[in-house]
C-alpha cells in the first residue's frame, strides 16, 4: 500500500516539474513579448489613473469658478474656467439669466434637461400661445403640465373656455390639474407669468 502511494506521488511530482520545465521554456521563448506586455499594462494603468485624477481636478476647479461667479459675477478668471464645462457654464447661464431671453436662448440651444427649462422659460416669457405649445408638444419637455396651465391661462385671458378646459384635462399632475380647475372654476385670468 505504501509503495502505491510513494509510486503516486512520484509521478505528481514528475507531471508538475514536467509543467514547470513547459512553462519555462514558454517564458524563455517569449520573454520579450510578455516583458512588453507587462509594461504596457502597467503604462495603461497609470495613465487611466492620472486621467481619472486630472478630470477630478477639472471638476474641482470649475465647481469652484461656478460658486466664485455665483459671488461675484464679474470674475472673467472664472467665467473662463466654466465655460470650459459646458454643462455647468449653462446652468449656470439659466440661474442668472433673470428673464434675459437671449441668455436663455443660449441655454436652450443644447441638450438635456437645463436646455429644456430654458426653452419652457422662453416660451412662457414670449408670452404668446404658439410658443407654449410648440413646448408641450416636444417630447422631452420637463414642465409641460405647467405650460398647458399657462396656455388655459392664455386661453381664458380670450375668453375660450371651451379650448381651456380641453387643455386642462391634458394636465397629469394632481397638484397643478386642482389648480387648473380651480383656474377654470374661478375664471382667474390675471395671473403672473412665472410659473
Amino acid at each position: 500500500m505504501e509503495f502505491k502511494q510513494v509510486k503516486e506521488e512520484i509521478k505528481e511530482e514528475e507531471s508538475l516539474l514536467l509543467k514547470v520545465f513547459q512553462l519555462e521554456k514558454f517564458v524563455k521563448k517569449y520573454k520579450k513579448p510578455l516583458i512588453a506586455g507587462l509594461v504596457i499594462l502597467v503604462i495603461a494603468i497609470i495613465g487611466i489613473q492620472i486621467n481619472n485624477y486630472m478630470k477630478t481636478q477639472n471638476l474641482i476647479k470649475t465647481n469652484e469658478a461656478y460658486n466664485k461667479l455665483l459671488q461675484n459675477p464679474n470674475d472673467k478668471k472664472a467665467l473662463s474656467i466654466l465655460k470650459d464645462n459646458k454643462a455647468l457654464f449653462r446652468l449656470y447661464l439659466l440661474k442668472t439669466s433673470n428673464n434675459d431671453i437671449k441668455k436663455l436662448q443660449v441655454v436652450a440651444q443644447g441638450n438635456g434637461i437645463i436646455a429644456n427649462i430654458a426653452k419652457y422659460q422662453i416660451a412662457v416669457l414670449k408670452g404668446n400661445i404658439q410658443d407654449i405649445e410648440n413646448y408641450t408638444l416636444s417630447l422631452d419637455d420637463v414642465y409641460k403640465d405647467l405650460a398647458l396651465l399657462n396656455l388655459e391661462r392664455l386661453y381664458l385671458q380670450k375668453n375660450n373656455h371651451k379650448k381651456a378646459k380641453e387643455i386642462a384635462n391634458q394636465i397629469k399632475d394632481p397638484d397643478i390639474a386642482q389648480f387648473a380647475m380651480g383656474l377654470l372654476h374661478y375664471g382667474i385670468i390675471k395671473w403672473s407669468s412665472k410659473y
